[in-house]
């Protein structure tokens, strides 16, 4: 889906903006600095996964590339964490990932951290205090296994 509304609550109005330059699904989105941060994902289906990373400008309704990511996967977690986008699991042809990348905005380029002891997608990552946690997901390709494993991690 390259499609991208924006809904005013206060209008209860939804708006048509620019177009992301690829569309996508699966992907890691939030929100660092007023940008909108798109990470990865799916252009069909875990056979096409992307490394493709954009950021959106709302007051310019704008769309940049950014330094892709490092592994192209779909179904991963994607967390701000110390001023860094950390982006962990996911899935793709016949594989599901443990790998643990982190983007920093400033420098506009990524490292690699630990990864998750237990690879798996579709997963949930949240982080809170000095720790990323991440539980849940599917532990194999596709949806029919899931697990109740709950990771964290930490720079410490």
């Amino acid at each position: 889906m390259d499609w991208h509304y924006v809904y005013d609550p206060k209008a209860d109005a939804w708006s048509t903006r620019r177009p992301m330059p690829t569309g996508r699904d699966h992907t890691g989105t939030l929100t660092v600095d007023g940008r909108i941060h798109v990470v990865g994902g799916r252009v069909d289906s875990f056979h096409t996964n992307s490394n493709l990373h954009h950021s959106y400008d709302a007051k310019e309704d704008r769309w940049f590339a950014r330094a892709p990511l490092p592994t192209a996967r779909s179904g991963h977690g994607a967390v701000l964490y110390r001023d860094k986008i950390f982006v962990m699991g996911g899935e793709g042809t016949n594989r599901v990932f443990g790998q643990n990348e982190a983007y920093n905005p400033k420098t506009d380029s990524w490292m690699s951290y630990a990864p998750m002891l237990t690879p798996r997608h579709g997963l949930g990552a949240v982080a809170i205090g000095d720790f990323i946690h991440v539980a849940g997901g599917g532990p194999v390709m596709g949806g029919d296994v899931q697990s109740a494993v709950h990771e964290a991690f930490t720079l410490g």
